[in-house]
Protein backbone atom coordinates (compact mmCIF):
# COMPACT_ATOMS: atom_id res chain seq x y z
CA UNK A 1 0.00 0.00 0.00
CA UNK A 2 1.22 3.47 -0.93
CA UNK A 3 0.68 5.01 2.48
CA UNK A 4 1.14 8.63 1.43
CA UNK A 5 -1.37 8.31 -1.43
CA UNK A 6 -3.77 6.51 0.91
CA UNK A 7 -3.64 9.31 3.47
CA UNK A 8 -3.98 12.07 0.85
CA UNK A 9 -6.99 10.35 -0.69
CA UNK A 10 -8.85 9.56 2.54
CA UNK A 11 -7.80 12.37 4.91
CA UNK A 12 -10.66 14.67 3.87
CA UNK A 13 -13.23 12.07 4.98
CA UNK A 14 -11.43 11.59 8.29
CA UNK A 15 -11.46 15.30 8.97
CA UNK A 16 -15.14 15.54 8.02
CA UNK A 17 -16.09 12.67 10.34
CA UNK A 18 -14.11 14.34 13.14
CA UNK A 19 -16.07 17.59 12.67
CA UNK A 20 -19.38 15.74 12.69
CA UNK A 21 -18.35 13.99 15.92
CA UNK A 22 -17.55 17.39 17.44
CA UNK A 23 -21.02 18.65 16.53
CA UNK A 24 -22.71 15.50 17.87
CA UNK A 25 -20.82 15.78 21.17
CA UNK A 26 -22.73 19.00 21.85
CA UNK A 27 -26.00 17.14 21.20
CA UNK A 28 -27.04 14.61 18.58
CA UNK A 29 -30.02 16.79 17.69
CA UNK A 30 -27.57 19.37 16.30
CA UNK A 31 -26.97 17.10 13.29
CA UNK A 32 -29.39 17.57 10.41
CA UNK A 33 -30.96 14.58 8.65
CA UNK A 34 -28.49 14.89 5.79
CA UNK A 35 -25.57 15.08 8.22
CA UNK A 36 -26.76 11.94 10.02
CA UNK A 37 -26.82 10.03 6.74
CA UNK A 38 -23.40 11.41 5.85
CA UNK A 39 -22.14 10.43 9.31
CA UNK A 40 -23.18 6.79 8.78
CA UNK A 41 -21.54 6.63 5.35
CA UNK A 42 -18.32 8.14 6.65
CA UNK A 43 -18.30 5.78 9.62
CA UNK A 44 -18.48 2.78 7.29
CA UNK A 45 -15.75 4.17 5.02
CA UNK A 46 -13.38 4.98 7.87
CA UNK A 47 -14.01 1.53 9.37
CA UNK A 48 -12.87 0.07 6.06
CA UNK A 49 -9.84 2.37 6.11
CA UNK A 50 -8.98 1.11 9.61
CA UNK A 51 -9.19 -2.52 8.49
CA UNK A 52 -6.94 -1.77 5.50
CA UNK A 53 -4.41 0.12 7.63
CA UNK A 54 -4.23 -2.70 10.15
CA UNK A 55 -3.47 -5.30 7.48
CA UNK A 56 -1.32 -3.29 5.07
CA UNK A 57 0.48 -0.63 7.11
CA UNK A 58 3.12 -0.70 9.82
CA UNK A 59 2.43 2.92 10.78
CA UNK A 60 1.16 2.53 14.34
CA UNK A 61 0.36 6.25 14.63
CA UNK A 62 -1.99 6.05 11.65
CA UNK A 63 -3.63 2.87 12.95
CA UNK A 64 -4.14 4.37 16.41
CA UNK A 65 -5.62 7.55 14.92
CA UNK A 66 -8.11 5.64 12.79
CA UNK A 67 -8.94 3.29 15.66
CA UNK A 68 -9.71 6.24 17.95
CA UNK A 69 -11.80 7.96 15.28
CA UNK A 70 -13.83 4.82 14.54
CA UNK A 71 -14.33 4.20 18.27
CA UNK A 72 -15.48 7.78 18.80
CA UNK A 73 -17.87 7.61 15.85
CA UNK A 74 -19.24 4.26 17.06
CA UNK A 75 -19.89 5.68 20.54
CA UNK A 76 -21.59 8.72 19.01
CA UNK A 77 -23.70 6.63 16.65
CA UNK A 78 -24.94 4.08 19.18
CA UNK A 79 -25.13 6.04 22.43
CA UNK A 80 -28.52 6.65 23.97
CA UNK A 81 -29.93 10.13 23.36
CA UNK A 82 -29.51 12.55 26.21
CA UNK A 83 -32.72 12.87 28.22
CA UNK A 84 -34.48 16.20 28.42
CA UNK A 85 -34.06 18.40 31.47
CA UNK A 86 -37.46 17.37 32.82
CA UNK A 87 -36.70 13.68 32.28
CA UNK A 88 -33.31 14.08 33.97
CA UNK A 89 -35.01 15.66 36.97
CA UNK A 90 -37.56 12.83 37.10
CA UNK A 91 -34.76 10.24 36.94
CA UNK A 92 -32.89 12.03 39.74
CA UNK A 93 -35.98 12.16 41.94
CA UNK A 94 -36.63 8.46 41.33
CA UNK A 95 -33.00 7.66 42.17
CA UNK A 96 -33.35 9.51 45.47
CA UNK A 97 -36.45 7.51 46.45
CA UNK A 98 -34.86 4.23 45.36
CA UNK A 99 -31.69 4.92 47.31
CA UNK A 100 -33.59 5.80 50.48
CA UNK A 101 -35.50 2.51 50.18
CA UNK A 102 -32.34 0.53 49.43
CA UNK A 103 -30.61 2.03 52.48
CA UNK A 104 -33.73 2.11 54.63
CA UNK A 105 -32.08 0.48 57.66
CA UNK A 106 -29.53 3.28 57.86
CA UNK A 107 -32.29 5.86 57.41
CA UNK A 108 -34.41 4.21 60.11
CA UNK A 109 -31.40 3.99 62.44
CA UNK A 110 -30.70 7.69 61.92
CA UNK A 111 -34.38 8.46 62.63
CA UNK A 112 -34.29 6.32 65.77
CA UNK A 113 -31.21 8.18 67.03
CA UNK A 114 -32.78 11.57 66.32
CA UNK A 115 -36.19 10.98 67.84
CA UNK A 116 -34.78 8.75 70.58
CA UNK A 117 -32.48 11.54 71.73
CA UNK A 118 -35.37 14.03 71.57
CA UNK A 119 -37.54 11.91 73.87
CA UNK A 120 -34.54 11.09 76.05
CA UNK A 121 -33.69 14.75 76.69
CA UNK A 122 -37.35 15.67 77.22
CA UNK A 123 -37.91 13.06 79.90
CA UNK A 124 -34.44 13.47 81.41
CA UNK A 125 -35.13 17.16 82.01
CA UNK A 126 -38.51 16.27 83.49
CA UNK A 127 -37.05 13.71 85.89
CA UNK A 128 -33.75 15.47 86.64
CA UNK A 129 -34.07 19.26 86.25
CA UNK A 130 -30.44 19.68 87.34
CA UNK A 131 -29.34 18.29 83.97
CA UNK A 132 -30.57 21.48 82.29
CA UNK A 133 -27.14 23.08 82.40
CA UNK A 134 -25.70 20.08 80.58
CA UNK A 135 -28.37 19.70 77.90
CA UNK A 136 -29.04 23.38 77.19
CA UNK A 137 -25.91 25.42 76.38
CA UNK A 138 -25.91 29.10 77.34
CA UNK A 139 -25.79 30.14 73.70
CA UNK A 140 -29.38 29.01 73.03
CA UNK A 141 -31.00 30.58 76.10
CA UNK A 142 -32.16 33.60 74.11
CA UNK A 143 -33.57 31.36 71.38
CA UNK A 144 -35.42 29.22 73.91
CA UNK A 145 -36.73 32.37 75.59
CA UNK A 146 -38.27 33.49 72.33
CA UNK A 147 -40.11 30.20 71.94
CA UNK A 148 -41.41 30.38 75.50
CA UNK A 149 -43.27 33.61 74.66
CA UNK A 150 -45.57 31.60 72.41
CA UNK A 151 -45.79 34.21 69.68
CA UNK A 152 -43.95 35.52 66.65
CA UNK A 153 -43.42 39.03 65.45
CA UNK A 154 -44.85 39.60 62.02
CA UNK A 155 -42.21 39.57 59.28
CA UNK A 156 -42.13 41.77 56.22
CA UNK A 157 -41.81 40.15 52.82
CA UNK A 158 -38.19 41.26 52.53
CA UNK A 159 -37.38 39.81 55.95
CA UNK A 160 -39.01 36.52 54.95
CA UNK A 161 -36.82 36.41 51.84
CA UNK A 162 -33.72 37.11 53.89
CA UNK A 163 -34.57 34.39 56.42
CA UNK A 164 -35.35 31.94 53.62
CA UNK A 165 -31.88 32.60 52.23
CA UNK A 166 -30.36 32.06 55.67
CA UNK A 167 -32.17 28.74 56.14
CA UNK A 168 -31.26 27.63 52.61
CA UNK A 169 -27.60 28.40 53.29
CA UNK A 170 -27.20 27.15 56.85
CA UNK A 171 -29.37 24.04 57.14
CA UNK A 172 -28.05 22.13 54.08
CA UNK A 173 -24.50 22.70 55.32
CA UNK A 174 -25.36 21.08 58.65
CA UNK A 175 -26.90 18.07 56.87
CA UNK A 176 -23.87 17.61 54.60
CA UNK A 177 -21.45 17.83 57.51
CA UNK A 178 -23.45 15.27 59.51
CA UNK A 179 -23.15 12.84 56.61
CA UNK A 180 -19.64 13.60 55.39
CA UNK A 181 -17.94 13.21 58.77
CA UNK A 182 -19.01 9.57 58.86
CA UNK A 183 -16.18 8.54 56.54
CA UNK A 184 -13.49 10.01 58.77
CA UNK A 185 -14.85 8.89 62.14
CA UNK A 186 -16.27 5.43 61.45
CA UNK A 187 -19.74 6.97 61.75
CA UNK A 188 -19.24 8.17 65.34
CA UNK A 189 -19.38 11.89 64.52
CA UNK A 190 -22.51 11.37 62.44
CA UNK A 191 -24.20 9.60 65.35
CA UNK A 192 -23.17 12.43 67.67
CA UNK A 193 -24.48 15.18 65.39
CA UNK A 194 -27.82 13.46 64.82
CA UNK A 195 -28.13 12.77 68.55
CA UNK A 196 -27.23 16.36 69.42
CA UNK A 197 -29.81 17.83 67.05
CA UNK A 198 -32.50 15.53 68.39
CA UNK A 199 -31.57 16.29 71.99
CA UNK A 200 -31.76 20.02 71.30
CA UNK A 201 -35.27 19.65 69.91
CA UNK A 202 -36.32 17.54 72.91
CA UNK A 203 -34.87 20.09 75.32
CA UNK A 204 -36.71 22.90 73.57
CA UNK A 205 -39.95 20.90 73.72
CA UNK A 206 -39.48 20.44 77.47
CA UNK A 207 -38.79 24.14 78.02
CA UNK A 208 -41.88 25.36 76.16
CA UNK A 209 -43.99 22.63 77.71
CA UNK A 210 -43.09 24.02 81.14
CA UNK A 211 -44.86 27.26 80.24
CA UNK A 212 -47.77 25.60 78.43
CA UNK A 213 -46.68 26.37 74.87
CA UNK A 214 -45.86 22.91 73.53
CA UNK A 215 -48.76 23.08 71.08
CA UNK A 216 -47.34 26.37 69.78
CA UNK A 217 -43.94 24.75 69.19
CA UNK A 218 -45.41 21.73 67.43
CA UNK A 219 -47.65 23.79 65.13
CA UNK A 220 -44.80 26.18 64.31
CA UNK A 221 -42.16 23.56 63.59
CA UNK A 222 -44.32 20.92 61.91
CA UNK A 223 -44.84 22.50 58.43
CA UNK A 224 -41.17 22.95 57.58
CA UNK A 225 -40.10 20.25 60.03
CA UNK A 226 -41.39 17.46 57.81
CA UNK A 227 -38.85 18.07 55.02
CA UNK A 228 -36.20 19.65 57.26
CA UNK A 229 -36.04 16.90 59.86
CA UNK A 230 -36.23 14.34 57.03
CA UNK A 231 -33.20 16.05 55.50
CA UNK A 232 -31.30 15.88 58.78
CA UNK A 233 -32.15 12.19 59.16
CA UNK A 234 -31.26 11.29 55.56
CA UNK A 235 -27.99 13.24 55.82
CA UNK A 236 -27.13 11.39 59.01
CA UNK A 237 -27.91 8.07 57.34
CA UNK A 238 -25.22 8.80 54.73
CA UNK A 239 -22.69 9.12 57.56
CA UNK A 240 -23.90 5.88 59.12
CA UNK A 241 -23.60 4.13 55.77
CA UNK A 242 -20.02 5.31 55.29
CA UNK A 243 -19.14 4.46 58.88
CA UNK A 244 -20.56 0.95 58.60
CA UNK A 245 -18.58 0.36 55.39
CA UNK A 246 -15.42 1.10 57.36
CA UNK A 247 -16.43 -0.97 60.38
CA UNK A 248 -17.66 -3.96 58.38
CA UNK A 249 -15.88 -4.01 54.99
CA UNK A 250 -16.27 -7.77 54.60
CA UNK A 251 -13.74 -9.34 52.24
CA UNK A 252 -12.97 -5.98 50.66
CA UNK A 253 -10.43 -3.43 51.75
CA UNK A 254 -11.87 -0.46 53.60
CA UNK A 255 -11.16 1.82 50.65
CA UNK A 256 -12.99 -0.58 48.32
CA UNK A 257 -15.89 -0.80 50.76
CA UNK A 258 -16.14 3.01 50.87
CA UNK A 259 -16.09 3.13 47.08
CA UNK A 260 -18.86 0.52 46.90
CA UNK A 261 -21.24 2.58 49.03
CA UNK A 262 -19.98 5.97 47.88
CA UNK A 263 -22.59 6.46 45.16
CA UNK A 264 -25.48 5.80 47.53
CA UNK A 265 -23.92 8.04 50.19
CA UNK A 266 -23.63 10.90 47.70
CA UNK A 267 -27.25 10.43 46.63
CA UNK A 268 -28.37 10.48 50.27
CA UNK A 269 -26.38 13.66 50.93
CA UNK A 270 -27.77 15.33 47.82
CA UNK A 271 -31.28 14.28 48.85
CA UNK A 272 -30.79 15.78 52.31
CA UNK A 273 -29.68 19.08 50.76
CA UNK A 274 -32.72 19.19 48.47
CA UNK A 275 -35.03 18.50 51.42
CA UNK A 276 -33.44 21.39 53.29
CA UNK A 277 -33.96 23.66 50.29
CA UNK A 278 -37.61 22.62 50.15
CA UNK A 279 -38.01 23.41 53.85
CA UNK A 280 -36.36 26.86 53.63
CA UNK A 281 -39.23 28.85 52.00
CA UNK A 282 -41.82 27.05 54.12
CA UNK A 283 -39.92 28.09 57.22
CA UNK A 284 -39.29 31.59 55.93
CA UNK A 285 -42.82 32.44 54.79
CA UNK A 286 -45.29 30.02 56.38
CA UNK A 287 -44.27 28.27 59.58
CA UNK A 288 -43.44 31.42 61.56
CA UNK A 289 -46.20 33.57 60.08
CA UNK A 290 -48.44 34.70 62.97
CA UNK A 291 -51.34 35.27 60.57
CA UNK A 292 -51.61 31.54 59.80
CA UNK A 293 -53.66 29.65 62.40
CA UNK A 294 -51.89 26.84 64.22
CA UNK A 295 -54.52 24.32 63.08
CA UNK A 296 -53.81 25.19 59.44
CA UNK A 297 -50.08 24.66 60.00
CA UNK A 298 -50.68 21.25 61.56
CA UNK A 299 -53.01 20.27 58.70
CA UNK A 300 -50.36 21.23 56.15
CA UNK A 301 -47.78 19.21 58.07
CA UNK A 302 -50.01 16.12 58.23
CA UNK A 303 -50.80 16.26 54.52
CA UNK A 304 -47.11 16.85 53.74
CA UNK A 305 -46.02 13.93 55.90
CA UNK A 306 -48.53 11.59 54.24
CA UNK A 307 -47.38 12.69 50.78
CA UNK A 308 -43.71 12.19 51.64
CA UNK A 309 -44.37 8.74 53.08
CA UNK A 310 -46.12 7.71 49.86
CA UNK A 311 -43.26 9.19 47.84
CA UNK A 312 -40.52 7.39 49.78
CA UNK A 313 -42.35 4.07 49.68
CA UNK A 314 -43.71 4.07 46.11
CA UNK A 315 -42.08 6.57 43.76
CA UNK A 316 -39.74 5.08 41.17
CA UNK A 317 -40.38 1.55 42.36
CA UNK A 318 -39.08 -1.08 39.92
CA UNK A 319 -40.03 -4.70 39.37
CA UNK A 320 -36.92 -5.83 41.28
CA UNK A 321 -37.92 -3.97 44.45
Amino acid sequence: MNEQAFVEKREQDWQRLTRLCDVADAGASRLTGAEVREFVKLYRRVSTDLALARTSSTNSVLVDFLNDLVGRAYATLYREPRPSVLKSIALGVALAAQTVRRRKWFVLTSAAIFFGSAFFSFFLLSAFPDTRDVLIPPGVEKLFGGWKKGEFEERSTSTSFIMTGFYANNNPRVAVIAGAVGAGTFGVASVYMVFENGAMLGSLAHEVNEVGNLDFLVSSVAPHGVPELSGAIVGGSAGLLLGWALINPGRRSRSAALKAVGRDAIVLLATSVILMFIAAPIEGFFSFNPRVPGAAKVLVAVVSLAAWLVFWSRYGRTAEE
